[in-house]
């Protein structure tokens, strides 16, 4: 971990999600949340936990206690979030104290973007958007529309999420919009 965080010009976000949220994690909640803090103990700035984290509030707190900002976050891998879905995840994970609030979910459609950018609007230096190969508008956008950033993939083909954009596109398209 230190060794990563000594080759970073830039501050680096720490997870370790279980299988249920995205990750591969196969460990014990106990090893995979004592992994979080060794890697803010080398230097990781911002650690990002999964909503469905044991004793949510009181890691969050211990976190913030070793100097770590913490990342709140909720995945829906299957079905895209309304509005109100999306309200009532927020001010769930919000009661948690956590720097950021992520919520991501499914778009199927285009359409399916809609509520995850009015929402970065509305909680701007958060993170909402979709997944999927019809998420990469509300992907894109995040920033544009409030978000405190998005995810990108390092090249094409090394995506860690459905959906993620290679950041050379990224850098493409945001170079587009800023002419």
């Amino acid at each position: 971990l230190a060794k990563i965080v000594e080759a970073s010009k830039i501050p680096l976000i720490g997870t370790n999600r279980r299988p249920d949220q995205g990750g591969k994690a196969q460990e014990e909640e106990s090893n995979r949340v004592q992994l979080l803090r060794e890697a803010v103990e080398a230097g990781f700035m911002y650690i990002d936990l999964a909503s469905t984290t044991e004793n949510l509030s009181t890691v969050v707190k211990e976190l913030h206690g070793m100097g770590a900002k913490v990342i709140a976050s909720y995945h829906d891998f299957e079905n895209p979030l309304s509005y109100i879905q999306l309200e009532e995840k927020y001010w769930e994970l919000i009661k948690t104290e956590s720097d950021i609030i992520k919520i991501i979910g499914w778009a199927n459609g285009v359409v399916d973007n809609i509520p995850y950018l009015a929402f970065n609007k509305k909680h701007p230096r958060n993170l909402f958007f979709g997944m999927g190969e019809a998420g990469v508008t509300s992907r894109i956008m995040a920033p544009l529309s409030g978000a405190l950033y998005t995810y990108a993939s390092l090249e094409d083909g090394k995506e860690l999420a459905p959906g993620q954009v290679p950041l050379s596109r990224l850098r493409e398209i945001y170079r587009s919009i800023d002419r």
